[in-house]
């Protein structure tokens, strides 16, 4: 059985600036989210600055990534002992809880290792593995409900190939769709997303270099998606 995803889009709160808000969510609210029980993996997504997106790119400060055993976990999570006795009061602190957003999911791994070319060309290409970096860069892709299901396209894993991804992943809507029960009969904020790894950001500047194409065809001409660059911080 695959484990449940929680991504969490979440907004800065108003009177905080952004250095404020990714320092609490480091420390404290970092600190003490590694203590729910019931939580599997645990990684931040903070947002960067990149000029090969457009200002949309700042909606969010960060994403939290988290993952449970079971959909029973992540529904019940905010009961968590850690989580009522500091976390949920915690939030409002840094974030702004009107404009977060949530997309419960599950993993599709369209390729978890470099292309044998990057290996080939660098020895210790073939020794990285996402689950034990503290550090990585990320694009990640939130899709829409106008963008509807051709967002998965049939050359998404060789485009992802040619731009260098150490990582590729699309995550799908799973149930439940949601754990906010007044949002149950409402559309869901995403209907999918995109996650592609690099291990530096230099990589990640130098492949998109290399083939502005492949980034146009995967990322950039993709209707109804938000699209954001982050450094991730796996915690867990």
């Amino acid at each position: 059985m695959r484990r449940k995803k929680l991504l969490a889009a979440m907004a800065r709160t108003e009177g905080i600036s952004s250095q404020e808000f990714h320092d609490h969510y480091r420390h404290p609210h970092g600190t003490m989210g590694m203590q729910i029980s019931t939580l599997r993996q645990y990684v931040q997504s903070h947002q960067i600055h990149t000029d090969l997106l457009d200002k949309s790119q700042n909606r969010y400060e960060a994403i939290a990534e988290l993952w449970f055993d079971n959909a029973n976990d992540l529904i019940h999570f905010r009961e968590e002992s850690t989580m009522t006795s500091y976390l949920n009061a915690d939030e409002p602190n840094f974030c702004d809880l009107r404009k977060t957003r949530l997309f419960i999911c599950e993993e599709e791994v369209l390729s978890s290792t470099p292309d044998s070319r990057l290996i080939e060309s660098d020895y210790a290409n073939g020794k990285w593995r996402l689950d034990n970096r503290p550090l990585s860069i990320k694009i990640l892709q939130f899709i829409m409900p106008d963008a509807g299901p051709g967002w998965c396209g049939p050359n998404d894993e060789a485009l992802g190939r040619r731009l260098g991804t150490f990582q590729h992943v699309r995550c799908h809507p799973t149930t439940p769709t949601t754990m906010v029960p007044s949002r149950m009969n409402r559309p869901p904020d995403f209907i999918g997303a995109r996650e592609l790894w690099w291990p530096t950001l230099t990589a990640f500047e130098r492949s998109i270099a290399a083939d502005m194409d492949a980034w146009r065809d995967l990322i950039i001409q993709r209707p109804h998606t938000y699209t954001m660059l982050a450094q991730a911080e796996r915690w867990r």
